[in-house]
């Protein structure tokens, strides 16, 4: 569950769904995953949140509203959304994706902000996630035109793709800010070229892994 501060660093938290209701949700007391201590946040009533939850390997969101505590054998809290007609996939896992950092530029499709370079932290047939720069004033739900620059053996190969971002957070063991990309396309020719180097590049690592192995013998 996230709240969003200022720019794009919002404040997330982590809860159990108790109840599921028609436009309602019942969870336990949510905890701030940012700080080491995870208490439980002070919430305003009618504060809202961007909800995510994983089920079977994909990732959901949809819009809450933080209503009011609810007394109890054990403190929850009571959320409202609007049904699960609002709720949507953000991400789809079905494609490989591998550890790379890429040259890539963000455009936005409306002007929304300005465009800005930076470099790839994994890639999929799926999307990519980004390492946000400081300056980048870019925010969840944006539709983008991505520039990617993918390496060859025999040359470079630069792709575009229309995305929309998915999801903005702090990565806790880099400390840096991030941003996942889904690539707006049905079309698996246009993702060709990503599948074919994430396969490449998921042999050539399992290649370096039993090179090592085999000159650092176990003893």
């Amino acid at each position: 569950m996230e709240n969003r501060g200022e720019r794009q660093k919002g404040k997330h938290y982590r809860c159990r769904i108790v109840e599921v209701r028609d436009k309602d949700l019942l969870i336990d007391y949510p905890v701030d995953v940012d700080k080491e201590t995870e208490r439980t946040p002070v919430l305003l009533n009618g504060t809202p949140f961007q909800a995510t939850y994983v089920f079977k390997k994909r990732v959901y969101r949809f819009s809450v509203v933080f209503q009011r505590r609810v007394s109890g054998k054990i403190p929850m809290m009571l959320l409202a959304y609007n049904g699960q007609e609002a709720i949507r996939e953000i991400q789809r896992r079905s494609y490989v994706r591998v550890e790379a950092n890429l040259d890539v530029a963000i455009h936005s499709r409306d002007g929304a902000f300005s465009p800005f370079v930076t470099l790839t932290s994994d890639i999929g047939g799926g999307g990519v996630l980004i390492h946000l720069p400081s300056q980048a004033e870019v925010k969840e739900d944006a539709e983008v035109v991505v520039w990617l620059c993918l390496p060859g053996q025999a040359e470079n190969r630069y792709l575009t793709f229309n995305g929309r971002i998915v999801h903005i957070y702090m990565d806790k063991t880099t400390k840096r800010v991030k941003a996942a990309i889904q690539f707006l396309t049905e079309s698996d020719k246009e993702r060709q070229p990503i599948i074919r180097f994430c396969f490449a590049k998921q042999l050539e690592d399992r290649k370096k892994k039993v090179e090592w192995e085999m000159n650092h013998p176990h003893r």
